[in-house]
């Protein structure tokens, strides 16, 4: 008993080395996950023109890759064109932004006076300075946001050297598919590749990990479109930079769209533009209850994770891994439970025990 503990006690611990060998060394490897990913998205085209139409797959790959690199870059150069556009409108506009932020906190000092009478002077003059420094450094965060924005976009050199290398990884990726899976598979004994568990790791670990990013990109594709089309109806200055905000925020646990519509709509209501406040309110409310409607069953149909577990799973990957956590605690999660279908990890029950 003790000897199957402390072996199951280094499976994990190889598994936990491995997973830090990985996350370090991912962004090295960035360019070739991409190219691989790029490869599995064209492979439908690259089938066709080889089975169909007799062309060779080398040429395949190569026409497949540049429909891909044609389409991929028009709506590329569309929407980052709108984005640079409005980042650079934004930062020309900053001293404005500035002035507009002195103007609304004498605002809400004003608004606010009436509660400072019942309250200790010492009390009221925290709370104005608190509120000052606040909205103070969200300009200042704004405009450092908006000029490194631009600082990123105007890298090119190291941006092109990285999609070189992506797209030179995908073509060898897709043209030598069949060289690479019998190189993979003559290495691999047929007792390991034909087990029951290796079918599962592969259904259950990998198809659940690329679920699992395709499903937060399908709703922050939604999160996008739906709150880029409804703040340009509405006639918001820099719609396209807020909806891609909005969108990249809503996939964060916690926060969601909410922490950006639910300040915006007080702000509104305070500086007394009721029609807009209004529109906001029932954008968010649309953009929540489809967001509410769809995540469960994009969740479950992309992983088979229940909805809680994943946002348990992201909130403590957040709190212990930072940022990469977002990814990394639901990866965690599937990982785990992969790993106690094939036996590796111990379960605590029985599902035909817990139906007793």
């Amino acid at each position: 008993m003790g000897n199957i503990i402390i072996s199951k006690l280094m499976i994990i611990i190889i598994l936990v080395l491995i997973y830090f060998v990985i996350a370090k060394s991912i962004v090295f490897l960035l360019p070739f996950i991409i190219g691989w990913l790029i490869s599995i998205i064209i492979e439908p085209m690259v089938r066709l023109l080889n089975k169909k139409f007799k062309i060779y797959r080398g040429v395949s790959s190569f026409i497949s890759i540049i429909t891909f690199v044609v389409i991929g870059g028009l709506l590329i150069s569309s929407l980052g064109g709108l984005l640079i556009s409005e980042l650079t409108k934004l930062s020309d506009k900053f001293p404005d932004i500035t002035l507009r932020t002195k103007d609304f906190i004498t605002y809400l000092d004003e608004i606010f006076r009436l509660f400072y009478i019942s309250i200790f002077p010492n009390v009221a003059n925290s709370i104005s300075d608190t509120l000052y420094n606040f909205l103070n450094s969200l300009a200042k965060y704004i405009g450092v946001l908006a000029t490194s924005s631009i600082n990123v976009v105007t890298a090119i050199p190291n941006f092109l050297l990285f999609v070189l290398f992506t797209l030179l990884s995908a073509f060898f990726i897709s043209k030598d598919k069949e060289k690479i899976y019998k190189f993979i598979r003559v290495r691999i004994p047929d007792k390991i590749y034909k087990s029951k568990k290796l079918k599962i790791l592969k259904e259950d670990l990998i198809l659940a990990l690329l679920g699992y990013l395709k499903a937060q990109l399908i709703l922050m594709t939604i999160t996008f479109i739906q709150s880029a089309i409804g703040l340009t109806l509405i006639g918001v200055n820099y719609a396209i930079l807020i909806a891609f905000i909005i969108s990249f925020v809503d996939a964060l646990p916690v926060l969601g769209s909410g922490s950006i519509y639910i300040p915006w709509i007080i702000v509104k209501l305070l500086t007394k533009d009721y029609n807009t406040a209004i529109f906001l309110l029932v954008l968010y409310l649309i953009i929540t209850i489809v967001r509410q409607t769809l995540e469960p069953k994009i969740l479950s149909s992309q992983i088979g994770l229940y909805p809680l577990v994943t946002l348990i799973s992201i909130y403590l990957g957040i709190r212990i891994f930072g940022f990469i956590g977002i990814i990394l605690g639901p990866i965690i999660v599937i990982s785990v439970l992969a790993l106690q279908k094939v036996g590796v990890l111990p379960t605590w029950k029985e599902e035909s025990d817990i139906e007793k």
